[in-house]
């Protein structure tokens, strides 16, 4: 019996008979991998969208659709009692109940439902049915639909992985690290696996069987694989937008001037200093490569330091030509536009700090 119905029958057999509720209006959306329910249109559709995005996700990697049998039934509802996201297996039957909470946690409750739904369809198909996979599959399938859904939450992942060190695999295949460290592990058995493994292996995920085998066999020491394809998905995949501490410190970098005038030693030059040494070609041709850096990154800047970016762009075009006074003040401009930066930065971060 579906799970809402049950619900309702329950509801209507405590209540008096003078004081019963109007009856509830379910409306659904029948997707490729799920029969979408809930009392809200618009959850309904929320949730859909993301079994689209996962059918999607699994046909691109895997090429996997819905396994055979009757298409599993995710409902949108808080129902007391049951955690955010409920899988129950009976009778040849899936049911996924979901609860999707505020904002920040729709998402991956609703990617989580749309991976536990197919999960245990495909425990039935294998004649292993089971609401219980392997721990590591829903959250990263989970974190696969988000991504396919926005695409800007996946850069923010890249970009937060590249500042965090690797979760240990342990935890990661545990279900219980976050959700950037899932989807990497995700694309990183996705590389290694190639589609035709990949499908055999969420199959196993979907039986509850622990993936370590199947990692044992490509891997000699699993942490070490894991660490290193994470890594080489981070160096793969250039960040389509920098944050604001990114895009600064891309900018001092870039404006920060090291050479050895004398032959004593490299020292940090100025923007001045290095004006009054254009003369030498190493100098000439260091600025002209460094301009080189800022035309192709600066479309990549967060709009905090576009400003300061253009300003010293300005100064590296003036740089061979201009007069020594003209590049005194263009680099006047960049110092107060850097600085500008520097205090919208800290005024915006505090701003968006949670209250305490």
């Amino acid at each position: 019996m579906r799970l809402w119905l049950a619900l309702a029958c329950a509801s209507l057999a405590a209540a008096p008979a003078d004081e019963l509720p109007p009856p509830s209006r379910v409306a659904e959306r029948e997707s490729e991998l799920a029969i979408v329910a809930s009392e809200s249109r618009a959850q309904m559709h929320f949730v859909g969208a993301h079994a689209d995005a996962l059918e999607v996700v699994l046909r691109s990697s895997a090429g996997l659709g819905l396994p055979p049998g009757r298409k599993p039934r995710i409902e949108a509802a808080d129902v007391a009692g049951l955690p955010d996201v409920a899988c129950v297996v009976q009778g040849g039957h899936v049911l996924v109940t979901v609860r999707l909470g505020d904002a920040s946690s729709a998402p991956l409750r609703a990617g989580e439902a749309t991976a536990r739904a197919w999960l245990a369809a495909a425990s039935l198909a294998g004649e292993r049915p089971t609401a219980a996979p392997a721990a590591w599959a829903p959250p990263a399938l989970a974190a696969e639909t988000v991504g396919q859904l926005r695409p800007a939450m996946v850069d923010l992942w890249y970009r937060e992985a590249a500042t965090q060190p690797p979760a240990p695999l342990a935890e990661v295949l545990a279900g219980r690290a976050a959700p950037r460290e899932a989807l990497l592990l995700f694309r990183a058995l996705r590389r290694q696996l190639g589609a035709q493994a990949l499908a055999s292996f969420l199959a196993t995920a979907g039986r509850g069987e622990s993936p370590d085998v199947v990692i044992a066999s490509f891997a000699k020491s699993p942490e070490t694989w894991w660490v290193a394809s994470r890594q080489a998905l981070l160096d793969a995949r250039p960040s389509l937008a920098l944050g604001m501490r990114e895009s600064l410190a891309e900018l001092d970098a870039l404006a920060r001037f090291v050479h050895d005038p004398v032959g004593l030693g490299d020292v940090v030059l100025t923007g001045p200093q290095a004006a009054r040494m254009r003369k030498l070609p190493a100098v000439r041709d260091a600025m002209a490569e460094r301009l080189l850096r800022l035309r192709r990154g600066i479309l990549r800047q967060n709009p905090v330091a576009h400003n300061a970016w253009r300003s010293l762009g300005a100064w590296l075009e003036a740089y061979p030509e201009s007069s020594e006074a003209d590049l005194d003040r263009l680099w006047q401009v960049y110092l107060d536009e850097r600085a500008s930066a520097a205090r919208l930065a800290d005024e915006v971060e505090r701003a968006l700090a949670p209250p305490r």
